[in-house]
């Protein structure tokens, strides 16, 4: 019995350091990475082509010529045009939360939430309004679901007391209405009736539901 378990033992080492399956494994890993490398470059020859158009101007034929990759290659990675804007807007909705992980100083968590979300949002602001655009007509279509704040929001407005939330003593309430008029801000924003500066007042509004003269 002794000898069947180093057997098994010896059979296991030679397992683990086989050179093949060694070689297999770094293959293996080095495909994964080229494919995120791949998927990476699309996403940022996508970006460049909506700095310097519109969200019309972001083709399959147009995003392989700008990365220098086939069509084929475009649909491997993104098999509908409304793909690549979900997986840009994701990627900003991730910087937004990843952010707001990070610890903070700050006394009202209200006022970190929102200069987190407009510190990342006007970031890359011509991408940005694109991308809002897109979102926008997604949703109107019924075939884009993307990750709301609002579940967050009512999160970081109970941990305020009820005497210092603005609007109502209710945090789902008081999130629903200041969600409200960030869209209508971040919308406003998109078409360009607002600059940066402009967008940031109506947020910073938003987060503290003050009429435009009080602020």
């Amino acid at each position: 019995m002794a000898k069947a378990k180093m057997a098994g033992q010896d059979r296991a080492v030679g397992k683990a350091t086989n050179p093949s399956s060694t070689r297999k494994q770094a293959r293996q890993q080095r495909a994964v990475g080229e494919k995120a490398a791949t998927r990476q470059h699309l996403l940022e020859a996508a970006a460049d082509i909506l700095r310097e158009g519109s969200i019309f101007d972001l083709t399959a034929i147009d995003l392989g010529r700008r990365a220098g990759v086939t069509r084929q290659t475009v649909y491997r990675y993104f098999p509908k045009t409304e793909s690549i804007f979900k997986a840009l807007s994701d990627q900003v909705i991730g910087q937004i939360y990843d952010d707001l992980q990070l610890p903070s100083g700050a006394n009202n968590p209200l006022d970190h939430f929102v200069t987190r979300a407009i510190s990342v949002l006007t970031r890359d602001s011509r991408v940005t309004r694109q991308l809002a655009l897109a979102s926008a007509l997604g949703r109107a279509a019924g075939s884009w679901h993307q990750v709301d704040p609002e579940a967050l929001l009512v999160k970081v407005i109970s941990e305020r007391p009820e005497g210092e939330r603005t609007d109502s003593p209710d945090a789902a309430a008081a999130a629903r209405l200041m969600i409200t008029y960030f869209r209508g801000a971040l919308y406003g924003w998109a078409a360009g009736f607002y600059s940066d500066t402009e967008f940031e007042k109506q947020v910073r509004m938003a987060g503290k539901l003050k009429e435009p003269d009080g602020f």
